[in-house]
């Protein structure tokens, strides 16, 4: 099943390079991954999309949280939520 998470991260150099790193050290698959400055300037948003059943998300969401760049970690799957593609062609 595919799983939204939104991350808030430290607006800091390497914090996305943890977060892909922790996810492949760990086999776990990426399949969408986008990342932006919020409204703070110290903290961005990291909206990543993944597959696995609910065992996996809960280990995916577990070792974010220990991340120490990470501040809050959501899960969105089952809240209401917009999703939206963009192609450029």
């Amino acid at each position: 099943m595919k799983h939204t998470i939104s991350v808030l991260v430290e607006n800091r150099f390497g914090a996305f390079d943890r977060v892909a790193t922790m996810f492949s050290g760990k086999g776990f698959n990426i399949r969408s991954i986008s990342i932006g400055e919020t409204e703070i300037e110290e903290i961005s948003r990291m909206t990543i999309v993944t597959d696995g059943d609910d065992k996996i998300i809960d280990q995916v969401v577990k070792q974010l949280n220990r991340l120490i760049d990470t501040i809050k970690v959501v899960d969105l799957t089952l809240t209401p939520h917009v999703e939206r593609e963009l192609a450029l062609i």
